[in-house]
């Protein structure tokens, strides 16, 4: 993969704006009791271009223009603007994320945005990842849907379905784990990932807690830490605001594969 597609083909393993309408079921929130916030994030990505430069040449490739170009520029690059609009009643959460590269780079990407979904419905043990997928630019949908009925997990890419997987316990996503948080009475805890193509196990834990100011605003905020192994280096913590469950940053480090780390920033919220 080149470091042009990477940028916007993550996210978040990403980090996962409508579900296809032959396979998917329209639903939306009632207007009733619901409560509507916008988040915005700025997105730094740090690139060890000494790094990658060994990565591209271990795997045969040279690195491209991409490369090249942000080589000569800075290390760290404000690569794009993510608005992520949480939808919330009594039993419903639905959360909408669209990333939108910045000038800089999109004259290298063009104006590709990466889009996610995520739908989840509120059952005793809380909130369930239902459906949840992800588009980049023009590219085609992947979509995870959660059938607990038949206890099964089915992946489509457009419209075709790809592959079914049998689950055995509740599924999260990478939307829903950011605003649902994570329990802070467990000092560990695994949670089964819905990525939009696979399932995947995940287990985060609880680190120490942080000072923020967003926005002239002070926070407290907790620290996640997801494990990382041989076959997983990939690693991603969260800053959690315990009290109305806002991720305040979160950060994906992917320097093991690609030599980059992707940081979030919250900027504002509203």
């Amino acid at each position: 993969m080149n470091f042009k597609n990477f940028t916007f083909t993550l996210v978040l393993l990403s980090y996962s704006l409508c579900l296809q309408a032959k396979d998917s079921p329209k639903e939306s929130i009632p207007a009733s009791q619901l409560s509507l916030t916008q988040l915005n994030y700025k997105l730094t990505l740090t690139v060890d271009f000494k790094k990658r430069e060994k990565i591209l040449k271990a795997n045969g490739e040279e690195p491209g223009m991409f490369d090249k170009a942000l080589s000569k520029l800075s290390s760290e690059i404000h690569a794009a603007d993510v608005v992520d609009v949480v939808e919330k009643n009594q039993n419903k959460l639905k959360i909408t994320s669209t990333m939108s590269p910045t000038s800089m780079v999109s004259l290298f990407v063009g104006d590709k945005k990466f889009k996610r979904e995520s739908l989840s419905v509120l059952e005793k043990s809380g909130y369930r990842t239902s459906s949840y997928f992800e588009e980049r630019g023009d590219g085609q949908r992947s979509t995870g849907l959660i059938d607990y009925k038949k206890m099964a997990a089915n992946f489509y890419v457009g419209r075709k379905l790809e592959r079914s997987e049998k689950i055995t316990t509740d599924v999260s996503d990478m939307l829903n784990i950011l605003y649902v948080g994570i329990r802070p009475d467990s000092k560990s805890q695994e949670f089964s990932f819905n990525s939009s193509k696979s399932l995947k196990k995940v287990q985060f834990t609880q680190a120490e807690w942080w000072d923020f100011t967003v926005a002239g605003v002070k926070y407290k905020a907790r620290r996640y830490v997801k494990r990382t192994d041989k076959a997983d280096p990939a690693s991603f913590e969260i800053w959690i605001e315990e009290t109305k469950k806002i991720p305040l940053r979160y950060q994906i480090g992917l320097n093991e594969n690609y030599g980059v780390t992707m940081l979030m920033e919250l900027q504002s919220f509203k």
